[in-house]
């Protein structure tokens, strides 16, 4: 039996829950391959005696392992480390790569946005929700006094210092992604992270890897970079990692653009079988992997699946995030998570941009992560886009079940519909007849699929604009 007790370390002052904090660890010693597939985890009791702990902080764990993949039951038998994990080449304790590079120094708000017709879009967050009006009185607060004064006269072309500390925190306590503010990197919304990433990785003609299905904002940020797209097929568990590899044995591959955990546009999710493989791709190749978590904080029936950040030993991953998906469009708050010298160039290519970015905004938002004021917007958020995206989700199926295809998103903001006989561009023709708009991208590479946003629309303008969709697809099928 492994010495669990020295493997298993608690911390009571840390923000993230024990039974999250044993479940990153075991995580952890699976991709240090210290802990093998196939390999049969201790009993619950047995582990909760050995570590002093409550058998339900054990079980709930277990559960979490299950959830995100790492861990089965096998009945009469145990709970096991699942076979169908990649081989982890075991290292030594204290192998893990680490860079220290030191850098240069729900809340239901009154703010509406007018709407002049009715809108279906293509996935993004009801910002009538957003608690605006305390990030605005937050930020009269902070311009007042000391504080306000040395907010406004610094240099923060890295970001405001309070939020990178506090989101370094937020990221260990939601994300298990452990790292220092010299690992943060303030950005004007995660569009200019991704470019900033990309101006900083590639040279002319260095050659990309994105889905053949892709996020258009990444794709032109890639190649006003320099560098050359590479598209694979996006299959049922995301990238196909099969071609990703036969790409990279073909010819050099620099980098690659991801979205694993609702794979833009087409919302599937990469299994943690398909993370690890893929880490060990970009080990094996030598490439760059940009992890785009648009939407991490929406998820419905589960835990979400960590970023593949939160188990990346190797600094292979830039991880990306925005705030501007929770507040709202002009409040542009992103950010990069990376290592030191990544964040070093891309902090020093950002100041050729823009050298002070938003302080006052950014401080404000560091008040509410610190008074955990964010996340429980973000608890209320979940819960309303759960019961609308059920709505739109029924309304759809009763009405269209022999005309489309989807599955129900296990969260984001957005519905994968696929067609059989109508073209994406006719329907925005017919939708816009009716007064629709839809404000959907249309895609190259299928004539017949599109993503349908829920989120932004209340139940009432789920009901509306439903009836008229299905009127306007109604409309061409009867031609």
């Amino acid at each position: 039996m492994l010495p669990w007790k020295s493997i298993i370390s608690i911390n009571r002052t840390d923000t993230r829950p024990v039974y999250l904090q044993i479940s990153d660890t075991i995580i952890s010693e699976i991709m240090q391959g210290r802990i093998h597939k196939g390999f049969k985890m201790p009993g619950s009791r047995t582990l909760a005696e050995t570590l002093a702990l409550n058998r339900k902080t054990i079980l709930q764990a277990y559960d979490e392992l299950m959830a995100q993949g790492w861990m089965e039951i096998i009945p009469k038998r145990g709970a096991f480390i699942k076979e169908s994990l990649p081989e982890v080449k075991s290292q030594p304790l204290g192998e893990s790569i680490k860079e220290t590079v030191p850098l240069s120094s729900g809340i239901k708000s009154k703010y509406e946005i007018p709407r002049s017709e009715c809108v279906i879009d293509d996935g993004t967050p009801d910002y009538r929700l957003a608690p605006i009006d305390s990030l605005l009185k937050t930020a009269r607060s902070v311009s007042k006094g000391a504080i306000g004064k040395s907010v406004l006269l610094g240099n923060h072309y890295f970001g405001e210092g309070t939020l990178r500390k506090n989101l370094a925190s937020y990221l260990s306590t939601t994300r298990a992604i452990h790292g220092t503010i010299d690992n943060i990197l303030i950005t004007r919304g995660s569009q200019m992270a991704i470019y900033l990433a990309f101006a900083t990785l590639l040279k002319k003609g260095d050659r990309v890897i994105v889905g053949q299905l892709n996020y258009h904002s990444a794709d032109k940020a890639i190649q006003k970079a320099g560098g050359t797209l590479v598209k694979v097929p996006v299959i049922d568990v995301g990238l196909d990692l099969d071609k990703v590899e036969k790409e990279a044995q073909s010819k050099s591959i620099r980098a690659m653009y991801i979205t694993p955990h609702h794979q833009y546009p087409t919302t599937v999710t990469m299994p943690v079988e398909n993370r690890m493989r893929l880490l060990e791709l970009a080990e094996k190749y030598d490439f760059h992997i940009i992890e785009d978590d648009y939407d991490y904080d929406y998820h419905y029936n589960r835990s979400p699946i960590l970023p593949l950040a939160s188990i990346d030993r190797n600094n292979r991953i830039i991880y990306i995030g925005s705030f501007s998906k929770i507040l709202v469009p002009s409040i542009r708050i992103g950010y990069m998570y990376a290592s030191p010298s990544i964040i070093q160039k891309c902090g020093e290519l950002r100041m050729i941009i823009d050298k002070l970015g938003d302080p006052i905004m950014e401080r404000a938002l560091a008040e509410m992560l610190s008074n955990n004021e964010i996340d429980r917007f973000l608890k209320k958020a979940v819960n309303t886009y759960k019961s609308r995206r059920d709505l739109f989700c029924s309304m759809l199926k009763e009405e269209l079940k022999d005309e489309i295809h989807f599955k129900i998103p296990e969260g984001g903001m957005a519905v994968w519909v696929t067609f059989k006989n109508v073209k994406i561009t006719k329907l925005i023709e017919s939708a816009n007849k009716l007064k629709l708009g839809l404000k959907i991208d249309v895609y190259e590479h299928t004539e017949k699929a599109c993503r349908f946003g829920f989120a932004s629309m209340s139940l009432e303008e789920i009901e509306t604009n439903t009836r008229l969709l299905i009127q306007a697809i109604q409309v061409l099928l009867a031609r």
